[in-house]
């Protein structure tokens, strides 16, 4: 023990006066008298003692006078240098979510191949709470989820290692500079199993779960998706870390495609992509990429999946001009053949997939209605001039719609340019006298659109050219434009958690010893000085 403020202890000089202060009062004067006995005997009637000295009540005031002062000076016991905080920095990394609780080679008894396997998190954390159990009370424990969300635990909530979530953080952590930012004065200590890390913290205690195994992985799915038509390839990333070649077995399934099962190959740490052309419903739905490795102890990357939508109803309506011939009906059987659609009459356009219009004229809102119009035109809108036999004098080129196709050998008998509304052309022309005039425009964009030409079916030679089922086609797709596409789920995996041959490794620290803040004993003192009095006040 020692005294805070010993410099307080001179009040220790007030035991002199107060004993000088507990001695009896003398009388001042003496008087003689000849009733001598008389006063004797008055004082033996009432029973008098002369004033003395209580040797109790001083020392009952001498210790209350001593405890007061032991508490002035700030009587404890020293504090014992040391850290009292503790950050423990728990890995919650994709990682850490594999299974290490699997049988070696089979050697495990049917008992232990049946028991639930445990996962590096759930070690982890059991460690953690042992750990824990075993620091002082006036240590203050947080806990920090590393990977991913951050999460901060703090006081019961960190001893007991709860509310921390789930592993699967998608974010790279780097140990060694969490624990050097943290204060000299805090003891750290990390729980992790290496993986993603180039070195372990030098500082502070460490506990290191897991070990090396092998892992098959699905590093990216790419969709060649053909909405709104039916066409879909997916190209697989698939790659094995693996000390040889290894097969493994992938699954293509869910609700939007037929099921897929393929074994390959795979070279040990090579990425290696598999394309399988899939079968799609036209439900749309989950659709789900799983690659199997006998003893894989990480699910968490084994499994890419996404969500498709729904093909649209692969309907086409048909108006078209008496005068026009049956180049109409022709286009839209062959634009069903290939969407695999059905065509319906032009009554039932509300639930049709595209309109198609050839000739004559039609209200129809232009980018907003799904359309493909030649020589339509538009109500409210004038005919214009008519264009006799214009050339064809080129086609957009980069535009995806006619990119590749050869449109050279169009020709135009009749056109109508007037009837086109405001859009982007894509087919230009010339006019007798060489003026330029579109002769084919897409109006609107982004998830619907509508097609329109300047000339009828029957007024060119369209219908005859090897790249008008194509044109057909595009046009099908691009009347959907880019209103639905694939949805991925998982997130990819940081660099280095799917490798698990060969983690960052350093042997366990234990955690260091903690400091002991220093101990008062003033509250005790005061209450005995307190004591002290009150017992003598109650002697005499």
């Amino acid at each position: 023990m020692n005294f805070l403020d010993a410099y307080r202890l001179w009040w220790l000089l007030l035991v002199p006066v107060l004993v000088w202060l507990a001695q009896p009062p003398k009388p001042r004067v003496v008087t003689w008298t000849p009733h001598f006995d008389a006063v004797e005997r008055a004082l033996a009637a009432r029973r008098l003692r002369p004033p003395r000295r209580s040797n109790l009540r001083l020392l009952l005031l001498l210790g209350a006078c001593g405890a007061a002062v032991a508490a002035y000076g700030g009587l404890g016991v020293p504090a014992v240098p040391g850290p009292q905080r503790l950050v423990v920095l728990l890995d919650a990394s994709a990682s850490m979510s594999a299974d290490d609780g699997a049988a070696d080679d089979g050697a495990a008894d049917a008992v232990t191949a049946a028991a639930p396997r445990r996962s590096r998190w759930q070690d982890a954390t059991a460690q953690l709470r042992t750990t824990l159990a075993a620091v002082p009370e006036h240590v203050e424990v947080t806990v920090l989820r590393c990977g991913g969300d951050l999460l901060r635990r703090h006081g019961a909530f960190a001893r007991q290692v709860r509310d921390l979530g789930e592993p699967g953080g998608a974010a790279a952590v780097d140990f060694v500079a969490l624990a050097a930012q943290l204060p000299d004065d805090v003891a750290v200590c990390t729980v992790t199993d290496g993986q993603g890390q180039t070195s372990l913290p030098t500082r502070g205690a460490l506990r290191v779960v897991g070990g090396a195994a092998d892992n098959a992985a699905v590093l990216d799915v790419q969709l060649d998706d053909g909405w709104p038509l039916p066409e879909l390839v997916a190209a697989i990333d698939l790659v094995a870390f693996t000390a040889r070649a290894a097969e493994v077995q992938v699954r293509i399934d869910g609700d939007a495609v037929e099921p897929v099962a393929q074994a390959v190959t795979l070279q040990p740490t090579l990425p290696q992509r598999l394309t399988v052309p899939l079968a799609r419903r036209a439900a749309g739905g989950a659709l789900r990429v799983t690659v199997s490795l006998p003893g894989d102890p990480l699910a968490a990357d084994d499994v890419w999946s996404c969500v498709l939508p729904p093909l649209p109803a692969p309907t086409i309506a048909v108006l078209a001009d008496p005068e026009g011939g049956p180049y109409a009906n022709v286009a839209a059987e062959a634009l069903a053949a290939e969407v695999s659609g059905r065509v319906v009459a032009a009554t039932d356009d509300a639930t049709a997939g595209l309109l198609l219009v050839d000739g004559g004229q039609i209200e129809l809102r232009p980018g907003i209605q799904r359309a493909l119009c030649f020589g339509t035109r538009l109500a409210g809108r004038a005919a214009g001039e008519v264009l006799l036999e214009p050339r064809v004098t080129d086609w957009d080129r980069r535009d995806p719609l006619v990119a590749d196709l050869d449109l050279s050998g169009l020709r135009v008998l009749v056109a109508l340019p007037e009837t086109l509304p405001d859009g982007a052309p894509f087919l230009f022309g010339a006019a007798p006298g060489g003026e330029p005039v579109p002769l084919a425009v897409v109006a609107g964009g982004g998830e619907r659109c509508s097609l329109h030409f300047a000339f009828r079916l029957a007024d060119s030679n369209l219908p005859l050219l090897p790249a008008f089922p194509q044109l057909l086609r595009r046009a099908f797709v691009r009347a959907y434009g880019t209103g639905a596409s694939a949805t991925a789920v998982r997130p990819a995996l940081p660099a280095g958690e799917q490798d698990l041959r060969q983690p960052a490794a350093a042997p366990d620290r234990p955690l260091p010893p903690f400091g002991v803040p220093r101990r008062s004993w003033r509250g005790v003192c005061l209450w005995l000085a307190l004591a002290l009095l009150a017992l003598r006040a109650w002697c005499r």
